[in-house]
C-alpha cells in the first residue's frame, strides 16, 4: 500500500469515533414514508423550524446567472454578499463602529473559519476539534460550581493559564474562544462579563474569538423574562480596554437562517493584516456562488428579513415552551432561563447505569445511555461532545 504522510495517518488513527457514528446515522434519518425504521436525529443543531419559508423564498426568487457559474469576485465572498453582510451586521448587531466589507471574509461555513483562524491564532496541538486541519490544541477551562457567565469564571481562565504556562514553558496561548450565544446551555454572555473578556485579553497579549452565530437565534418566553439579552462584542465600546484588532466575531448562514446545507460562514475582524493571512487560504474554502447568491437576496429583502426574523424568534419561543413543558411533566430537570439557540441541556443522569465497582457514573456509562437511546430510535448529543463536567447530560 502506497505510504500516506505522518498528518494523514494520524487523522486515521485518530478518528473521532463519536463524530462518525454521528455522520452515520445523519443517513439513516427517520422519515415517515422513505425510511420509517430511521432514527430521530436531535443530536445535531439544524434549525427545522423555519427551513420550509427559506426553501419556498428561495424556489420563488434564486435565478442562477451566468455569474454564478464563474470563480466570481475571488475566493472571500462576492463584493454584493460582504456589503449586505456589513449592511445586516450594522443593522442588527448595533456595532459601536460600523462594519466595513472590507472586513469581512465569507468561506464555505463558520468551521472553515475555526481551523484557518487558530493556524493563524494559535501554537500547534490545540485540541481534538481542530487538530485534524491545523494542529492547534484547545485547552477546556473547568468551572466546577460557577456561574461559566459570571464575572468569577475569568479566574477560572487565569488560573489555567497560569497552569498552562508552568507546564508548557515555551508555547503559547493565543486566543480565546467563546460561543455567544452559548452552545448548549442557550444562553448569553452579559455586557460587563464580555467587557473582563477583553481586558483579560489585552491584559495576557491573547485574541477573543466570539462564535456569533446563533445571534438572531432568540426568544422570551414568560419563564425567561429576565434572560440576559444578546450582545454582540462589537456592540462593545473598546476604547480603553481592549486592541479592537484582537476580538473578531464568526458567523454564518446555518442556524440564524435555518441553511445549514448551503455553507455559508464569516469571520468579521478590526485586525487587516489578519485578514490578508486569512484570505491567502481561503482558495481551499471558496464559497459556492449559488449559496452566495442565495443569502443575498434574504438580506437584500428587508421586508421579508424583518418577517424571517421575527417569526423565527416567535417559533423558537414556542417551540422551547412545548419541551420545557414536556420536561417539567416528567420531572426531567434542565437548565433554565435559556433564551437562545434551538436545544435545551437536560439532565438524563437518572437513567445512567451505576458501575458494578460501586463508583460514579462516568463517561462510559454516558455512552451506554446514548447507545440505548439510538437503539429505542431517537438519538441526542451527550454530553461529552461538550466536554461537560458532569456525567448525564444530554442536548
Amino acid at each position: 500500500m502506497p505510504m500516506l504522510s505522518g498528518r494523514a495517518l494520524h487523522n486515521v488513527t485518530n478518528r473521532n469515533e463519536y463524530f462518525e457514528s454521528l455522520i452515520e446515522l445523519m443517513g439513516n434519518t427517520y422519515n415517515e414514508e422513505t425510511n420509517p425504521d430511521g432514527i430521530i436525529n436531535l443530536a445535531i443543531a439544524e434549525n427545522s423550524l423555519m427551513q420550509r419559508t427559506v426553501a419556498d423564498y428561495l424556489n420563488e426568487n434564486l435565478r442562477l446567472h451566468t455569474k454564478q457559474l464563474t470563480y466570481g469576485d475571488g475566493t472571500t465572498g462576492s463584493y454584493r454578499l460582504k456589503a449586505n453582510l456589513a449592511n445586516f451586521l450594522n443593522n442588527y448587531f448595533h456595532p459601536v463602529q460600523d462594519v466595513k466589507s472590507t472586513e469581512i471574509i465569507v468561506s464555505s461555513g463558520i468551521l472553515e473559519h475555526n481551523p484557518k483562524s487558530r493556524e493563524r491564532w494559535t501554537k500547534k496541538r490545540m485540541g481534538e476539534d481542530f487538530y485534524a486541519r491545523s494542529r492547534a490544541n484547545a485547552i477546556p477551562v473547568s468551572f466546577g460550581d460557577i456561574d461559566p457567565f459570571s464575572i468569577e469564571a475569568l479566574q477560572c481562565y487565569e488560573d489555567e493559564l497560569v497552569k498552562f504556562n508552568k507546564e508548557k514553558p515555551g508555547a503559547q496561548i493565543r486566543a480565546i474562544l467563546l460561543a455567544n450565544p452559548h452552545n448548549p446551555l442557550g444562553k448569553c454572555y452579559p455586557r460587563e462579563t464580555l467587557l473582563e473578556y477583553m481586558k483579560f485579553c489585552e491584559k495576557h497579549d491573547i485574541h477573543l474569538i466570539a462564535d456569533e452565530i446563533y445571534a438572531l437565534s432568540i426568544f422570551k418566553t414568560s419563564s425567561n423574562q429576565d434572560a440576559v439579552g444578546f450582545h454582540s462584542v462589537l456592540s462593545i465600546d473598546m476604547e480603553d480596554v481592549v486592541d479592537p484588532r484582537r476580538v473578531h466575531v464568526l458567523y454564518g448562514m446555518s442556524k440564524d437562517f435555518s441553511s445549514n446545507g448551503l455553507r455559508l460562514g464569516i469571520v468579521v475582524s478590526r485586525n487587516s493584516q489578519l485578514v490578508e493571512a486569512m484570505s491567502s487560504i481561503t482558495i481551499f474554502s471558496w464559497p459556492s456562488a449559488p449559496a452566495d447568491l442565495a443569502w443575498c437576496l434574504m438580506l437584500e429583502d428587508s421586508a421579508f428579513l424583518e418577517y424571517y426574523i421575527s417569526e423565527h424568534q416567535r417559533r423558537l419561543a414556542e417551540g422551547y415552551e412545548f419541551l420545557a413543558g414536556i420536561l417539567d411533566n416528567l420531572g426531567i430537570d434542565y437548565t433554565r432561563g435559556s433564551n437562545a439557540g434551538f436545544f435545551v441541556w437536560a439532565d438524563l443522569s437518572f437513567a445512567l447505569e451505576r458501575p458494578a465497582d460501586g463508583s460514579e457514573p462516568g463517561l462510559a456509562e454516558d455512552m451506554k445511555l446514548d447507545q440505548k437511546l439510538i437503539q429505542g430510535g431517537v438519538h441526542l448529543a451527550a454530553g461529552l461532545g461538550y466536554q461537560a463536567e458532569k456525567p448525564g447530560w444530554f442536548r
